[in-house]
């Protein structure tokens, strides 16, 4: 019965052991999927710094009113997914009133508003 027992206790420190083991690789993949999107928040500063020194006193505010998506693509921050999405909201709105409204577009955070509200502009249509 001894020897029984002693199997059950060493899989049971097995099992322990494995689930410990699990809960560190987990853990160790959210913390570097975090520390990745830090990373990347601090590139699309950097990117956005580095796009406005590039354009220094040329620089000229994109009308988003009428950016392609060509145009919207050039910009720090913005993918194709991201420039469609804008193009799809400008679309479904008629047109962007104030540039506080591409903060309902998904794909623009906080970050890459803060950088485009300095790249971009809203000139009214109508």
């Amino acid at each position: 019965m001894k020897v029984i027992f002693k199997r059950e206790e060493r899989s049971l420190r097995s099992e322990i052991l494995f689930i410990k083991i699990i809960f560190i690789l987990l853990s160790l993949i959210v913390i570097w999927q975090q520390s990745a999107n830090w990373v990347g928040a601090v590139d699309l500063e950097t990117a956005c710094q580095h796009y406005k020194e590039k354009a220094g006193s040329n620089l000229k505010k994109i009308d988003i009113n009428k950016a392609t998506e060509e145009d919207l693509i050039a910009l720090p921050g913005i993918g194709i997914k991201t420039a469609r999405a804008i193009v799809a909201y400008r679309e479904t709105i008629r047109g962007y009133k104030r540039l506080e409204q591409l903060r309902l577009v998904r794909g623009v955070g906080d970050k890459v508003y803060d950088c485009l509200k300095d790249l971009v502009t809203v000139v009214d249509s109508h």
